[in-house]
């Protein structure tokens, strides 16, 4: 059985769905959904979701995007 690393950067948060659900003011199963679709990136460690800070900028930049594009 293989298992596969991902680091991240030193200093870069970490966070639970739950802390980015509140971040971004949607629900958790909205978060949840958001990494099913690959929309939003993120690992698991044990059976719980954890989304790097970089990641959440992204999704954050990107939906800054869309809205300037309204």
């Amino acid at each position: 059985m293989s298992t596969a690393l991902i680091m991240a950067e030193p200093e870069e948060k970490i966070y639970t769905v739950k802390e980015v659900a509140a971040i971004l003011r949607v629900t958790v199963r909205t978060i949840r959904f958001m990494i099913a679709d690959g929309e939003l990136d993120a690992f698991k460690v044990r059976s719980e979701w954890r989304i790097k800070q970089s990641a959440l900028q992204a999704i954050m930049q990107s939906r800054e995007r869309e809205e300037e594009h309204e």
